[in-house]
């Protein structure tokens, strides 16, 4: 299985690039992987070692793709303005979609699943809610589920210090604060398709020690989850605990940074 960086004009123009894998085997479905905020997709596709961008090493999709026939498009993320930094911005995820189903058609497939870690994971949850009747599942780990919540977890210091000036960022990316653009935040948060997520499978993976993205037991991805079950969707929720390797290593980014991409894509296999 080998992967390729693609470059395609979304519908106002723009370039977007992609990087696309495809099994050397049976092709039995395609599969979008959102990197997380500031990463690539290479990253994702290739995994990452500890002691670069992670504290924590990042397997790959590569392998879990071949073995499950899975053709996987990986965006490069950019959003209104900025390059690395969408936040589930529409244009990109809407030129992601069609990618897909260019995909699908070449491969003759009409299974789509997502799944993404952090920023991946908010972009994934918003773009398996805007076409929940075509997506098979969806999986997200430690996502953004209320981007004004986490703006303001950054803004006031309750995340990570590791996260210093991300505030100004999401505030560059979506046009302003959360107080003057509350509509645009809900647009972008998966809080807000509770009830289209009712209509896909979903998975949801989380870490109450996770100070990257705080609050995920209450009004982050736990939350998400009881809203879609009040919708009646089916949610298969993951508590998860993780120690750090090392014993400098800050433990509330180690939990973050917990994804196992080879069990999400072969579980998403199964629905």
């Amino acid at each position: 299985m080998k992967a390729e960086s693609v470059v395609r004009r979304d519908s106002s123009g723009f370039e977007r690039g992609y990087v696309v894998a495809v099994p050397d085997g049976t092709v039995h479905g395609v599969t979008v992987l959102f990197h997380p905020f500031g990463f690539t997709p290479e990253a994702v596709l290739h995994g990452e070692p500890a002691g670069e961008l992670l504290i924590r090493p990042l397997d790959g999709a590569l392998g879990p793709a071949e073995l499950t026939g899975q053709v996987v498009v990986a965006p490069r993320s950019h959003g209104r303005v900025l390059a690395g930094t969408s936040l589930a911005w529409r244009d990109h995820l809407d030129a992601t979609w069609a990618a897909a189903l260019d995909l699908c058609d070449r491969h003759s497939t009409n299974r789509v699943s997502v799944g993404g870690l952090s920023m991946g994971g908010q972009e994934a949850l918003v773009l398996a809610a805007q076409h929940a009747a075509e997506v098979t599942s969806v999986w997200a780990a430690n996502p953004v589920v209320d981007l004004a919540r986490w703006h303001d977890d950054i803004r006031y210091g309750r995340a990570s210090a590791a996260l210093q000036g991300a505030d100004e960022t999401i505030r560059e990316e979506v046009g302003g604060d959360p107080s003057e653009l509350p509509d645009e935040y809900a647009r972008r948060s998966p809080v807000s398709y509770a009830a289209e997520l009712a209509g896909t499978v979903v998975r949801l993976v989380w870490s109450d020690a996770d100070t990257i993205i705080p609050g995920q037991s209450s009004y982050q991805a736990h939350a998400l989850a009881g809203r879609v079950r009040a919708h009646g969707g089916q949610v298969d929720e993951r508590v998860t605990t993780h120690a750090p390797l090392e014993p400098t290593d800050e433990p509330g980014r180690f939990a973050h940074e917990a994804c196992d991409i080879w069990e999400h894509l072969t579980w998403s296999h199964r629905q």
